[in-house]
């Protein structure tokens, strides 16, 4: 399968999901694990909130995610029926959609990024119920404050990031940062390794039986 051109290597392009997928059944030989991360941030009030800004998060936090698991419904299905005519054992797949507390518990000034991330929410819920006849489990990781390049960067300043063809500024007030850390039970943000780590709990054998579930990854904090 050939490389993607720059424009399909994005996510909100619509030939993404069969490529993501194809390249996937490609290389490794066929689905086991979906993890569903992609996203930024793009803020204001809702008065202020326009009709591109909205329906450029949903997009890329709701739209995206759906895609991809519609395109990999056939290729799971198919391999479901083939092991179990085979006789097989039985081989549990996981998704991990990607969630945020602002998803949970609403955000101000993120009326898009909190509506997205709720759908996700629902999105997860829908598919356990929909995918569990091919053992296949489907859980939503909410992440609270995490330390990455767009939290750690100060707002009013030049960071930048790329989507498409427009360029958004991003970064923290330093004084919220640290009321927010105040607020966390374990008193600061978490790491991108810890992070990682509660995907990776609903992708061990361990947490076969566990469907349908959002996990909260704050810190102890929950708004």
């Amino acid at each position: 399968m050939a490389p993607p051109s720059p424009a399909r290597a994005t996510s909100l392009h619509p030939d993404f999901a069969d490529h993501f997928v194809g390249t996937a059944v490609e290389e490794f030989g066929g689905l086991h694990l979906i993890v569903n991360n992609a996203g930024y941030t793009w803020d204001t009030v809702v008065q202020k909130m326009t009709d591109e800004q909205w329906d450029a998060i949903l997009d890329v936090h709701l739209k995206a995610p759906f895609r991809i698991l519609r395109s990999a419904q056939p290729v799971i299905s198919a391999a479901v029926k083939a092991e179990r005519a085979a006789g097989g054992p039985r081989v549990t797949r996981k998704v991990v959609n990607i969630s945020s507390l602002a998803g949970t518990a609403g955000n101000a000034g993120r009326a898009n990024y909190s509506a997205a991330k709720a759908g996700v929410v629902g999105l997860t819920k829908a598919m356990a119920k929909e995918w569990g006849r091919y053992d296949v489990t489907v859980n939503a990781v909410a992440f609270g404050l995490i330390r990455t390049r767009l939290t750690e960067s100060v707002a009013g300043g030049d960071e930048t990031v790329t989507v498409g063809d427009r360029e958004l500024s991003f970064g923290v007030n330093p004084e919220l940062l640290a009321q927010a850390e105040a607020s966390i039970p374990l008193r600061r943000a978490g790491t991108p390794e810890e992070a990682a780590g509660a995907v990776y709990l609903l992708c061990l054998p361990e947490s076969d039986y566990i469907s349908g579930r959002v996990l909260l990854c704050a810190g102890g904090f929950n708004a």
